[in-house]
């Protein structure tokens, strides 16, 4: 977990250092010499679209498991001499394919900036879901196996959640750009998955997640404009939390379920459309510094 958030910070700020090299071409010739700054984000909405937008976004949801079973052991305690037995149990995490959609807005900064460059919120709901298998073999006290049984937990639990993201946009060319987010999500449990196992279970120790979670999360994707002068562009993207805060499970972002964690992830689809600009409003007029201290001089009057 420490390497996976150490790989997302060098990421996002990888990102923001490349973006940082390219400045703004003053001559024309220099200007179409440099092709990843013709249609950078923040200059989309010097034509008929405004710095707003709406967003809509969907995908799958996966949930991530530990590879390697879980083993131990279990001793049953007889009133009689000699009469205990052992139980020796292997128990499974396996991913489930859930689902979510959502729908928000988009916020384009009003002015070029280096990290961030656009806020997106959207409210939606999702599934994750997770089952759990467990081997269970019997042992007389000769250890001798003297029989074998099953079983299986699984679950999907349904959250409405609210999610707010800060982008970082490196542009490859006025079609595509390589889209980097920080954001936070909080997630409340309208739907809880099944507790009870389908055959047998060793007594083991379980947990249930509880019904509010609140993560921190990381994006990575690849902006697509189909046409550089329209306000509509749509981001493929991979999204997984990487610190846990509500509930605290020393900072994991793992959902708890039986005796198993599950780590979520979500393949976004995110499509955008600007608004439209009003067109009886006036542009802005760029003031020089010469102006602006003269007008506060004549304003202090």
């Amino acid at each position: 977990m420490k390497n996976l958030v150490f790989l997302i910070f060098i990421g996002f700020f990888f990102s923001s250092g490349l973006n940082a090299q390219y400045k703004p071409k003053k001559k024309k010739n220099q200007f179409y010499g440099n092709q990843r700054l013709q249609q950078p984000l923040f200059r989309w909405v010097t034509g008929d679209y405004a710095k707003h937008g709406i967003q809509f976004s969907f995908g799958p949801t996966y949930t991530f498991t530990n590879a390697k079973a879980k083993e131990g052991e279990f001793t049953i305690k007889s009133d009689n001499f000699g009469a205990d037995s052992l139980i020796r149990y292997s128990q499974e995490a396996k991913s489930r394919i859930g689902i979510f959609a959502e729908l928000g807005m988009v916020h384009i900064t009003r002015k070029p900036r280096k990290i961030i460059h656009y806020y997106d919120w959207g409210i939606g709901f999702k599934l994750y879901g997770g089952r759990e298998i467990t081997e269970s073999k019997f042992y007389d006290n000769r250890d001798t196996l003297i029989g074998k049984l099953d079983g299986e937990g699984k679950f999907y639990n349904g959250y409405l959640y609210g999610r707010f993201s800060a982008h970082n946009v490196f542009q490859i060319n006025p079609n595509f750009f390589l889209d980097n987010a920080l954001g936070f999500n909080v997630d409340y449990a309208l739907m809880n998955g099944n507790m009870v196992y389908d055959g047998f279970r060793v007594p083991t120790e379980e947990k249930f997640q509880g019904d509010l979670i609140g993560q921190l999360h990381y994006s990575l994707g690849l902006g697509i404009k189909p046409r550089a002068d329209k306000g509509f562009f749509f981001v493929p993207s991979i999204e997984i939390p990487f610190l846990g805060v509500q509930e605290w499970n020393g900072g994991s972002p793992a959902i708890h379920w039986f005796s198993s964690k599950y780590y979520p992830a979500m393949l976004r689809l995110k499509f955008v459309w600007l608004f439209n600009r009003d067109p009886d409003r006036c542009p802005p007029v760029d003031v020089n510094i010469i102006d602006k201290r003269y007008m506060e001089e004549q304003k202090n009057k």
